[in-house]
């Protein structure tokens, strides 16, 4: 008879092999269809139907119940470049400016931008962490989506996020290049433990089978850098969604 730790590999490599499969857009530009907003994110009423799918992100992570597993490890493969930022209206994006990628389960994965959430858009144990970092990167072969997420906590400012305040441009939805490097590596914990799950992206269009890495380790800025990003976007966070029979995995590397 099977063992209850092969069915649960086998699910794992299945829901690995499944996101790692998935079509999906580009992130980058966003959606010329109809204007949304966080105060109404019943979305499929603007036309994107993909928001009202079974396979939907952010979700509440309930520690006691994820899979616990020796799960691949997240290869890194990243190198300073110049800030390419933008203020899109809904939150501040760094747009890939360089030669970065990380590698998952035998995938390369292309880093295309990072924006940020307040509240953070995933909860642990039903609570949410002050602000979110979402890291995005696509397959170019198969075009599906990896993020690597970070909850971020009160506690000493971060160089990174500091630059990023510096660039915010001054008019919406216009890039701007600065000179300042961004370091990717500044903010890769050195604990590499971490939850994932099969979900979407959580804007509009809400296409399904991203895949989300999110670090145990949680991030760190400044009570005045985090109070920065607040007094602009204060509540870029989609509510929950159900997890809907999915299961989440947690990394005991």
């Amino acid at each position: 008879m099977t063992s209850i730790n092969s069915l649960k590999l086998l699910s794992l490599s299945l829901i690995l092999t499944l996101a790692s499969c998935s079509k999906t857009e580009d992130p980058l530009p966003e959606s010329e269809a109809a204007h949304w907003d966080y105060e109404h994110t019943d979305w499929t009423d603007l036309g994107y139907v993909d928001c009202s799918g079974t396979i939907q992100s952010p979700v509440n992570i309930l520690s006691m119940e994820t899979i616990k597993a020796d799960l691949p490890n997240v290869s890194i493969s990243y190198s300073p470049f110049p800030i390419k930022i933008i203020d899109n209206g809904h939150t501040l994006q760094v747009n890939n400016n360089g030669v970065n990628k990380i590698s998952y389960n035998g995938h390369d994965y292309e880093f295309k931008q990072f924006h940020f959430h307040a509240h953070s858009e995933h909860q642990l144990d039903g609570k949410s962490s002050e602000m979110e970092l979402h890291l995005v990167h696509q397959d170019p072969n198969s075009k599906a989506l990896l993020v690597l997420g970070f909850f971020i906590e009160p506690g000493s400012a971060n160089d990174l996020f500091d630059k990023v305040l510096k660039n915010w441009p001054k008019e919406k939805e216009v890039e701007q290049t600065g000179t300042d490097s961004i370091d990717l590596n500044s903010i890769i914990p050195k604990d590499k433990k971490y939850f994932t799950y099969t979900g979407s992206l959580t804007t509009p269009p809400c296409s399904q089978g991203v895949s989300f890495i999110l670090f145990k380790q949680h991030l760190n800025f400044s009570t005045e850098q985090i109070s920065a990003f607040t007094a602009v976007y204060d509540h870029n966070a989609r509510p929950i969604q159900p997890l809907n029979n999915r299961l989440v995995f947690e990394d005991l590397n």
